[in-house]
């Protein structure tokens, strides 16, 4: 019986995407372990399907989550559902300009 080389904990968005990404550069004898079915598992992509936050203060995590939505998007697994962000305070309505312009920086 042949080991796997690469194990990944976690057939959500994150461990999908790595399995995808490693064998798509030829990596092969990849295994991705959950704990049950799909969507019952309490991992964080169920509790959210679609709702990706792609406006970060660092233009890496910007640009990966973007990748990340036009990859499952590609692949028919995506449904963007998007968001709505409410300032209730003064505070939080200064974080939403900030929000603002990282996105306009990132493009």
């Amino acid at each position: 019986m042949r080991q796997p080389k690469v194990v990944i904990i976690g057939a959500g968005v994150v461990g999908a995407s790595l399995a995808d990404e490693i064998t798509q550069r030829g990596w092969t004898d990849v295994t991705v372990l959950d704990r049950g079915p799909l969507f019952a598992t309490g991992g964080s992509t169920s509790h959210a399907p679609g709702l990706v936050f792609q406006t970060n203060a660092s233009k890496t995590m910007t640009e990966f989550a973007a990748y990340t939505v036009e990859k499952f998007s590609s692949l028919g697994a995506f449904n963007a559902v998007g968001g709505l962000e409410v300032a209730t305070t003064p505070e939080r309505w200064t974080d939403l300009h900030r929000k603002s312009g990282w996105a306009r920086s990132w493009g």
